[in-house]
């Protein structure tokens, strides 16, 4: 329940990508091919978002490089965006491999905009991530001497689930315009929202005319959260940019995927019988095993972070912490592992708050229900080591 695989909809995956109709070959399959990706699968993303986002405008495939994998994708536009030392905002906590992506080729590091759990003045939600956030975050840099190029925005955001509202991710484009950052969105979340009644503020959403710095807006998503396919590694990157598009362009020869896995998905995709279907059960099926976990961390008294969106909860363990350190949430994770759990810990997501762990839901319910009576237990050890109610 540590990493952030989608195991709810294998089933229905592998027997889709096993159908004889999406294994077929032909002779365009055995020659190379645009590096950019397929004409007809680019098309066929573009079509899937225009109507899956909600796009008011139809998505132009000609704007769409396929790579394999988000990771690949936040590489190589981070490439394309920085020189070396150059920054992106990044609000904290965040997925902790984004600094891997950003900085591995290209260099870059990420600056942190700290959110807390404690909302302050002008704060309505914890950890809810502000235009003063940002302007304080990017007065630090300047006063260290950091170039920062851009900001680096999840939606929905990994860890904590939330999905920004649209007057809220407005803001935040209206102040990368003032500022002249580009703005990189990773929604490879997009179809994971499950709350009911819950809305996407997908940059998707917007007509080209209304994004408040279209040249500086680039857009990523791909197939392994919504589509339970971590492991096929296929994604898509939408920018808006003739000249980043160009380098994109010959930065796609290094990230191309077999056109196999490239015709398998282009037919998903079109498939509208097996999109709605698929959906509705995901969808279904992401509040079941939801509730199952905060059903046991109310019963235990837990505090968590009650959100929408993605396969996680965000979760505040540390009441059972014996002190407000790196070393003690370690010690709590290692307790957890000898009872055969793993829960990532807040210092693998660059958090300034020690004892929130992030729980992975996105399991069969009968995982699920083990999972958190692991933690449970654990959880009542440690209470009754204590001598006393927590």
């Amino acid at each position: 329940m540590g990493t952030s695989e989608n195991y709810l909809m294998q089933n229905e995956i592998i027997a889709k990508l096993s159908d004889p109709k999406l294994v077929q070959y032909d002779h365009t399959m055995l020659t190379y091919n645009d590096p950019t990706g397929h004409p007809a699968l680019r098309a066929a993303i573009a079509e899937f978002l225009t109507e899956r986002g909600n796009a008011p405008q139809p998505l132009d495939p000609n704007k769409i490089t396929v790579m394999n994998g988000v990771t690949s994708c936040i590489d190589a536009l981070a490439f394309s965006i920085g020189d070396p030392q150059d920054a992106f905002l990044c609000p904290t906590p965040y997925y902790g491999f984004i600094l891997r992506d950003v900085g591995m080729r290209s260099q870059m590091q990420l600056f942190h905009v700290h959110l807390s759990s404690k909302p302050r003045p002008g704060e309505s939600e914890p950890f809810q991530l502000t235009v003063e956030r940002l302007e304080e975050a990017l007065q630090q840099a300047k006063d260290q001497g950091i170039n920062i190029r851009g900001l680096f925005l999840m939606n929905p955001h990994n860890p904590l689930g939330d999905v920004y509202k649209p007057k809220q991710l407005h803001d935040i484009l209206l102040f990368c315009k003032k500022h002249q950052l580009h703005v990189v969105l990773d929604e490879i979340y997009l179809m994971s929202i499950f709350g009911e009644g819950a809305q996407h503020s997908s940059i998707l959403r917007y007509k080209t005319e209304d994004i408040p710095d279209p040249m500086r807006t680039h857009f990523t998503w791909g197939f392994s959260k919504d589509f339970a396919m971590s492991g096929v590694r296929a994604a898509m990157i939408y920018t808006w940019n003739p000249s980043i598009y160009k380098a994109l362009a010959e930065l796609a020869v290094f990230h191309m995927f077999t056109a196999s896995i490239q015709h398998q998905l282009k037919c998903l995709l079109q498939d509208q019988d097996f999109l709605n279907s698929y959906f509705l059960t995901y969808h279904q099926r992401l509040r079941e095993s939801h509730k199952i976990v905060t059903d046991k961390l109310k019963e235990l008294g837990i505090p968590y972070l009650h959100r929408p969106a993605g396969l996680y909860v965000w979760t505040d363990f540390s009441k059972y912490l014996t002190s407000t350190t790196v070393e003690a949430e370690q010690e709590l994770s290692e307790k957890l592992s000898e009872n055969k759990i793993f829960i990532a810990s807040s210092a693998g997501f660059y958090s300034t708050e020690i004892g929130w762990f992030r729980i992975i839901f996105s399991r069969e319910r009968d995982v699920v229900r083990v999972g958190m009576e692991r933690i449970a237990k654990v959880c009542q050890e440690i209470q009754k080591s204590q001598g006393h109610a927590i």
